[in-house]
């Protein structure tokens, strides 16, 4: 067979590594799903694989698994192509084709040439892209390239298959793997799962982009947002007479196309005739099929005569007045081709540059300009009569400035319960701020030390204190710094407390007293301000520890307890807890005998409670059927609490209303009278749901 000489770009199926040997390798897989058809396209993934491959073909399965959307039981197996081995048809059926179709030789050269060389113009450069491979991977690179570019001849080198025997509702599981069992051993299969369900359209290339230089045009697209439908593309063009043409030469394809990493755009540059008459472009992908996808937008323009002189800005100063002096180049043959120039400014040097004085005649080098500001960015440009402008590269312009920034205003912050400080204020308007430094002090009186070593650009800032240690406040501050580094005063202090995570210092019971009506337990309230409540609990051995009453704040320190059963022994406790909720450790108890008190066999006769949903109240009623009745105890329960004395009436008295009821909530009430000789009466108890 005779060489057949080849140029053409490198382009290979995505997903596919060039490497030469490993110790295993795997098939890749593409499909495409028309509406009454898929077509499969498969390659391997290392030369060497290829080459074997090549010799011992491929067994193409399909298994249907799903059949009018219900899932099968047992999977359909099918070998396609009748059963055969697919693989590439013998030389005699490729000689036909090389004449007229350039994919057929580079695939048949590939497969069946004694030698694969590149001749020719290109053939330099493209050595270089390969970077002198060896023949066997240029074998293997070439000839996929051209089965991206012809499904047609995939299929006749046997790494591509039309299946036609597909149903609508069914979904199949494809698997191709290699004829011979030694090869399958080392190179896996390759498989795909998909349906005629999943037909798409091919969509329209986006994003056509024309720049129009002198007599020519770079064109762009995305080419990132389409590379799983498109791996090349024909660019057509067209003149004043709207018919579009083909560009002459191969599609353009992505030289830059590996796995790791795909360019978003592709670019090409087409040269035109003349900058006078307009022009229009569109463009076109192809497939890994062959498919040719529908046109994209259309671009139109005509070249643009570039100004062949550039202006140099030779001189740029502060003059004692505060205002700008500057100077600059321009070739003299060139001011015959200018309308004028323009200064224009920008706060940055790849900032908008704005104009800032317009009309400046052609044969002007020189000009002062006033208002200034903290930074300057100054660039020449040179407008022609026709054609694209010309800008000189930018200066930098920054007068004397000793005025600092306005002081930063809004501070606020807050501290987490571990501590983490997050703290905000409002951006100062300054043009040339630079930003932010921010102090803090543990106490009110000391000197704050900044938290950063460089300028904090942002509004916001997070700062971590240690909240454990006995300052309950932390100090903050903020100055704003400009880029002259002048700096405002300090902000307003911000005050932050820290959350209370330290508990208060324990109360000590230190004394109790047995008397005619109970047991008197006298504390030593805890000492820390932040103290809101005394809880004292009682109880008995083995059981749980009640809570017998609750004492706000700091002045009450001691409880009469008459809730007991006379001779037992009780165990009392008391704790502290702030306005955090932080309770006392637990202190030594207080073990205590309960006195034997008289006890009436006297009861109260009836005890009553009328409940007024509507205005959440309960109204107690008992009889006064007892004598010598000196007053009557009355104990309270709400839910889960513990039952604790809640009010006491004189003996005369046999009602009483509780207007702390809540909706949902089960009430426990007790009575008992304490005569005026001593003792008192039977329990009396009602509940309330």
């Amino acid at each position: 067979m005779k060489r057949y000489i080849v140029c053409v770009f490198l382009l290979c199926l995505a997903g596919i590594n060039l490497v030469v040997a490993q110790d295993t390798a795997r098939i890749y897989v593409r499909v495409r799903v028309r509406q009454d058809a898929i077509l499969l396209r498969w390659a391997a993934e290392t030369p060497l694989a290829w080459k074997q491959t090549n010799r011992s073909g491929f067994r193409v399965e399909r298994y249907t698994v799903v059949r009018n959307g219900a899932l099968l039981e047992k999977p359909e197996k099918t070998v396609l192509n009748a059963g055969k081995v697919v693989r590439a048809e013998p030389l005699e059926s490729w000689i036909p084709l090389l004449a007229t179709n350039d994919n057929a030789g580079i695939i048949a050269q590939a497969l069946y040439g004694e030698e694969f060389e590149l001749t020719g113009g290109d053939a330099q450069g493209f050595a270089r892209i390969v970077n002198l491979a060896q023949e066997l991977e240029q074998r293997f690179t070439f000839s996929l390239y051209a089965a991206d570019q012809d499904f047609e001849m995939a299929c006749l080198a046997g790494w591509g298959f039309r299946d036609l025997s597909v149903r609508k509702g069914e979904r199949y599981l494809y698997r191709i793997y290699p004829a011979t069992p030694e090869d399958s051993s080392r190179i896996h299969p390759g498989s795909v799962y998909t349906g005629l369900d999943e037909f798409r359209p091919l969509p329209c290339p986006v994003g056509l982009d024309a720049v129009w230089n002198d007599c020519s045009v770079l064109l762009s697209w995305n080419y990132g947002a389409l590379s799983a439908h498109y791996n090349s593309y024909y660019i057509e063009k067209a003149g004043e007479d709207g018919v579009f043409r083909r560009l002459p030469g191969r599609p353009v394809s992505n030289m830059n196309n590996r796995s790791d990493r795909s360019p978003e755009r592709i670019v090409y540059v087409d040269s035109l005739a003349d900058n006078v008459r307009t022009y229009s472009y569109r463009v076109r992908g192809i497939t890994a099929f062959g498919e040719l996808g529908p046109v994209s937008d259309t671009v139109s323009g005509k070249g643009v005569r570039m100004l062949a002189y550039v202006p140099i800005i030779r001189r740029a100063r502060v003059d004692d007045d505060g205002n700008l002096d500057l100077e600059w180049e321009f070739a003299t043959e060139g001011e015959e081709l200018l309308r004028e120039f323009e200064l224009r400014r920008s706060d940055r040097a790849d900032g908008v540059y704005r104009t800032a004085e317009r009309g400046i005649r052609p044969g002007v080098r020189s000009l002062k300009y006033a208002d200034l500001q903290p930074a300057n960015y100054f660039k020449i440009a040179a407008i022609p009569l026709e054609g694209k402008e010309r800008v000189s590269h930018p200066v930098l312009v920054q007068p004397l400035d000793t005025v600092p920034p306005a002081i930063p205003q809004g501070i606020s912050g807050r501290i987490d319960s571990l501590g983490k400080v997050t703290l905000t204020w409002r951006r100062n308007t300054e043009p040339d701020l630079l930003g932010y430094i921010l102090y803090r002090a543990n106490l009110q009186n000391e000197e704050p030390y900044p938290l950063t070593d460089a300028v904090w650009q942002d509004t916001c800032y997070t700062d971590s204190v240690e909240i454990r240690n006995l300052n309950p406040e932390i100090f903050y501050y903020v100055i704003a710094v400009d880029k002259r580094y002048n700096q405002s005063p300090f902000s307003e202090r911000l005050d932050l407390r820290k959350p209370d995570v330290i508990p208060p210092l324990s109360p000590l019971i230190d004394n109790y007293r047995i008397t005619s009506r109970g047991i008197e337990i006298h504390w030593i309230p805890s000492p820390d301000e932040d103290v809101c409540v005394h809880l004292l609990y009682r109880a008995e051995k083995g059981q749980d520890s009640l809570l017998v009453g609750r004492f706000a704040g700091q002045t009450i320190d001691s409880y009469l307890d008459t809730v007991f059963e006379s001779g037992k022994r009780y165990v009392y406790s008391i704790y502290a807890e702030d306005r955090s909720g932080l309770r006392s450790v637990r202190t030594p108890a207080l073990t205590v005998n309960a006195p034997e008190i008289k006890m009436s066999g006297q009861v109260i006769e009836r005890f009553d409670a009328i409940a007024d949903k509507e205005h959440l109240l309960v109204k107690l009623v008992w009889s006064n059927n007892l004598e010598d009745v000196r007053m009557y105890e009355l104990y309270r329960r709400e839910g889960n609490l513990p039952m604790t004395l809640w009010k006491t009436a004189p003996g005369w008295q046999t009602e009483i209303v509780d207007e702390r009821i809540a909706v949902g909530t089960e009430y426990e009430y007790m009575i008992r009278a304490i005569f005026g000789k001593g003792g008192n009466s039977q329990v009396k108890k009602i509940i309330i749901q």
